[in-house]
């Protein structure tokens, strides 16, 4: 039997009164689900009962407890970068090592790439607007392309650099500072690189997710370690072997390298985003094979599945329903499964009937692998 959908005109008394039995329902769930024990299978909510869309959604406490986490590594790096950046440039001037002054203004550039990061972070916190319907999260994503973008332009000052000590090796070097102030910058980005790492989805107990901008503050802290250990590889070859100070800036070459290889597969997942691809924590099939999987679906089509941020999912796709079940039951079920499955911020899923579909749209046929 097929129900027609009809239409009402309410007045303002109406609405306050379907509002009140909104809040009231949304309330009872809420208390069912507290009294629910662990583990448990949840009961089926009553026909006719009200439902939320984003109800079973928890993609906003989830980023809020990846921006809380991200700001308090961002500003942890923040104070030991400053202070161990001072460090260098005074010892790096009364040693006379360019290696060291060098690898304080890659601190510097840190540092410079933690606030900016900061900044973005409380930049995608924004509420979305008329104009910017998805918010501003992709401004943490920008963020940081520019704080890699810092990591190649230092990375070019310092090979530029190296070349000029290679041409002209007229130069003097206090090893004794140099092994003293790089050992110590070494101890800082080793610091450094420990609160800033991050663990993988499936391997983070607290369930805390990637955050990017956390990311490429990681890449920078590598990239300073490389750089710090660098500088203390060839001050320890001076020191040794007085005559083979070209050590310096050939360092400088070997680990800056390093450096920019260390760049690349970050700038990888960060233009797969931008070009609205399939993060990688998802699968395109694995997703569609579930959908399939609830009582009624019929075929699925024109999935999309493409990210604002790391961990900030969207989902769009047509859903064809048997005529023997509630389309709207359906629909629910599809959402449940895909927000107790995958990290779904956003989900829409339209449903349509078999009778509709068309073979030869060009528009429905599944993408290339």
């Amino acid at each position: 039997m097929e129900f027609l959908e009809r239409t009402y005109l309410v007045n303002d008394k109406a609405t306050k009164m379907y509002a009140f039995t909104l809040d009231s329902v949304e309330l009872q769930q809420k208390t069912l689900n507290k009294n629910q024990c662990p583990g448990e299978k949840p009961e089926e909510p009553e026909s006719g009962a009200i439902y939320h869309c984003h109800g079973n959604s928890k993609a906003a406490e989830n980023r809020a407890n990846e921006q809380q986490y991200a700001k308090w590594k961002l500003r942890a790096a923040s104070g030991i970068c400053f202070a161990f950046m001072i460090a260098e440039v005074v010892g790096g001037h009364v040693a006379g090592s360019l290696a060291v002054v060098t690898d304080a203004a890659h601190l510097l550039t840190d540092l410079t790439s933690f606030l900016l990061s900061l900044f973005s972070l409380w930049l995608s916190s924004k509420p979305p607007s008329k104009r910017l319907t998805f918010g501003w999260h992709r401004a943490e994503i920008l963020g940081a392309l520019l704080s890699i973008l810092c990591v190649w332009v230092v990375t070019g000052v310092l090979v530029y650099l190296a070349c000029g000590r290679l041409l002209y090796p007229d130069y003097q070097i206090q090893t004794t500072i140099m092994i003293i102030v790089s050992g110590c910058a070494v101890a800082a980005n080793i610091m450094l690189s420990v609160i800033l790492h991050q663990r993988r989805p499936g391997h983070n107990h607290k369930g805390v997710q990637v955050n990017a901008s956390v990311r490429a503050a990681f890449v920078h802290a590598l990239g300073d370690l490389f750089q710090s250990i660098s500088v203390l590889t060839s001050a320890l070859i001076i020191y040794f072997k007085p005559d083979y100070k070209m050590a310096d800036p050939i360092c400088t070459f070997v680990f800056s390298i390093l450096v920019m290889a260390s760049t690349i597969t970050v700038l990888k997942d960060f233009s797969i985003l931008l070009m609205e691809g399939v993060p990688k924590n998802l699968n395109y099939n694995s997703m569609k094979e579930l959908m399939l999987a609830v009582e009624g679906v019929v075929s699925v089509h024109s999935l999309h599945v493409w990210s604002l941020t790391m961990n900030q999912a969207i989902v769009s796709v047509h859903v064809a329903a048997a005529a023997s079940r509630d389309s709207q039951v359906v629909r629910r079920e599809i959402a449940e499964a895909l927000s107790n499955s995958f990290p779904v911020h956003s989900l829409t899923i339209q449903m349509e009937s078999p009778a509709e579909q068309d073979p030869d749209c060009l528009f429905c046929e599944d993408p290339q692998d």
